[in-house]
């Protein structure tokens, strides 16, 4: 039997159960997908000729499974996705779920990293890495509309939704540009509406745990180390500081780490607080292996990073960086 067509039960606010039409569809803008679960939870699909539809095996609450149906929907129309497995992540700002990909992505499963609808996040604290960032509209592309830039500046309703979607939009951006140049990144699939899907790190009984979670040999952790010290540099070879990094936002599976988690990624060519934030990526970065005891020096080793790539962030950095050399303290990797 085909698919249930609910552009007509919307469309016709039509209740089966009650055999009349009703107004609250016209009421509530609702996702087509998220309307027909109701009436399934009534009418069975089969009798309204939907032998196959989106229904999500994770078991969720009402507003989550609304939510999951209003951004997730789309992904099983356009055969991304065929099913909602569980949810492997909360957070504040996204919930990022294990799907059942599609088999036309020739993979078995797929990440959804779901934002909060715009009015659920505080964009607030996010000032200091979208300054001279641009504004990315919803297919990425650069908007240089000056409705669009004083629309962002006001703060109107229509500002913060280009920034909600600029926002989703620079964390795709950076996923292909990392991942085009070989990086250890999940393969970006696709950006959507409140949504990016990627490459999933894990299994199905076990996602990848945090490298916070994972206790490394001393030879593990050296090769880690190496990787992750190689990763920042090559990043900011590419203009990209990651904003966020730490063994929280590092994957490890089968003996690799992964870095995620890039919305807030910030260009050195753009940003004026960027020597800081990236400072602060080295200094967290070592920290997880002071329990290794590799005996890292994170300011002077962001010092070297950062003058293969760029000019000296100030004058007292570079003489600091000189004296240290005078001093003849052993290379750090």
């Amino acid at each position: 039997m085909p698919r249930l067509d609910t552009r007509i039960v919307l469309d016709e606010d039509y209740d089966p159960t009650l055999g009349r039409k009703i107004s609250r569809f016209k009421q509530k803008k609702r996702s087509r997908h998220a309307v027909l679960d109701e009436i399934a939870q009534r009418v069975s699909l089969e009798a309204l000729g939907a032998d196959v539809a989106f229904n999500p095996t994770l078991g969720a609450k009402l507003h989550e499974r609304e939510w999951i149906f209003t951004y997730l929907g789309p992904l099983y129309d356009s055969e991304y996705i065929t099913d909602v497995l569980r949810r492997v992540k909360g957070g504040k700002e996204a919930n990022v779920y294990l799907c059942q990909a599609h088999p036309s992505l020739k993979r078995e499963f797929i990440a959804a990293k779901l934002y909060r609808p715009r009015m659920m996040r505080n964009l607030r604290n996010d000032a200091r890495y979208r300054a001279n960032r641009q504004i990315l509209n919803s297919y990425g592309k650069t908007d240089f509309k000056d409705s669009a830039l004083r629309a962002v500046r006001k703060g109107t309703s229509y500002g913060k939704e280009l920034t909600h979607t600029s926002w989703l939009q620079h964390e795709y951006l950076s996923l292909q540009i990392l991942y085009d140049a070989h990086l250890p990144v999940p393969e970006p699939v696709f950006a959507g509406d409140n949504i990016i899907l990627m490459e999933y790190i894990g299994d199905l009984d076990m996602p990848a745990p945090a490298l916070t979670e994972t206790t490394l040999t001393h030879r593990e952790a050296v090769r880690v180390r190496d990787i992750l010290i190689d990763s920042i540099d090559r990043m900011l070879g590419l203009n990209r500081i990651h904003a966020d990094l730490s063994a929280y936002n590092v994957l490890y599976w089968e003996g690799q780490p992964v870095i995620i988690d890039f919305p807030q990624a910030v260009s050195p060519l753009e940003n004026t607080e960027a020597w800081d934030i990236f400072l602060r990526d080295v200094t967290r970065t070592c920290q997880y292996f002071e329990r290794y005891n590799l005996g890292l020096n994170p300011r002077r080793l962001a010092l070297q990073i950062w003058l293969k790539h760029q000019p000296p962030p100030d004058a007292a950095a570079r003489r600091a960086l000189e004296e240290m050399d005078e001093e003849n303290e052993d290379p750090q990797p």
